[in-house]
């Protein structure tokens, strides 16, 4: 319950915010895979990537990604995406598998959170740092560029810069698209807000949620592309009933979450009425009035 939109936002938060159990789960299960593929590959490096790791995840709606760096002449040369997948996923017969949008072998569990497994080649600079890894596109047998480091710095940096709120604010994003048919990929969300808020500073959660659905049902129309120049939104090429979709779903958020900030905007009070559009927007983990 809550008397305010401010209260409900904290609180709405509270209610979606991962804890740390599950991160030492998550990490458990990482070092199991990986010391189980250890006896096959030879593995440069590992690491967990995504939404958990960046913590960017809510709960019950993120697996684990983790990177696996596997030697590129022994496992990777001259091999499609497809085939590279497909040798990992054999030596994880243990395990219930599958593949989650064409990069990765997803090993399930009964509980939350499943694994992602992505085996990829890293390109190194000529003082033996990483420059970029081959992430495999099995849809289209190709190599993707992918700087995750780089991508959880620039949240880290953005939720720095953003007084510690930016990270509260995608999660707050994720959930809607949760609770609206997950239509959007969690990737996509994370570059947009950054994007949007790129050089702005927090304000408050009714304006701040209203600014991203503004602006973001503007930026899907077209194609957006992240900092090393991949296309955010490839899965949404040709579907243009899917983007249709997320376009006006965008659109709705866009008109009830300024209507929920108006009704508290200037001293306005109407916190009842903006707390009951923030749970059409949000669903019942928003709290209700009172």
């Amino acid at each position: 319950m809550a008397y305010t939109d401010s209260g409900g936002f904290a609180t709405f938060f509270d209610n979606i915010n991962l804890t740390g159990d599950h991160h030492a789960v998550a990490s458990a299960r990482r070092e199991r895979v990986v010391s189980l593929l250890a006896r096959e590959f030879e593995i440069l490096d590992s690491f967990a990537t995504g939404s958990i790791s960046n913590y960017t995840a809510v709960k019950g709606h993120a697996d684990l990604d983790v990177m696996l760096v596997l030697h590129w002449s022994k496992h990777i040369k001259d091999k499609k995406p497809s085939e590279v997948l497909g040798d990992v996923q054999s030596h994880l017969s243990e395990f219930r598998t599958g593949r989650r949008n064409g990069q990765a072998v997803t090993l399930c569990y009964d509980s939350w959170p499943d694994v992602d497994i992505v085996p990829v080649s890293r390109s190194v600079n000529d003082d033996g740092t990483v420059n970029y890894y081959s992430v495999p596109d099995m849809n289209d047998e190709k190599w993707l560029v992918s700087r995750p480091r780089k991508h959880s710095k620039a949240l880290t940096d953005a939720n720095s810069s953003f007084g510690q709120e930016f990270k509260k604010l995608v999660k707050m994003l994720k959930w809607w698209n949760h609770q609206h048919s997950a239509l959007m990929r969690s990737y996509h969300i994370e570059v947009l807000a950054l994007k949007i808020f790129s050089g702005k500073t927090f304000s408050n959660f009714p304006w701040d949620v209203f600014t991203f659905f503004n602006e973001a049902s503007t930026l899907t129309e077209s194609l957006l592309f992240d900092d090393d120049g991949n296309n955010v939104d490839e899965y949404l090429f040709l579907k243009f009933d899917k983007r249709a979709e997320i376009l006006k779903r965008l659109k709705t958020a866009k008109d009830k979450a300024r209507e929920a900030w108006y009704a508290t905007y200037n001293n306005r009070g109407e916190h009842a009425n903006a707390i009951a559009i923030w749970r059409q927007i949000f669903g019942d983990k928003f709290p209700a009035y009172g």
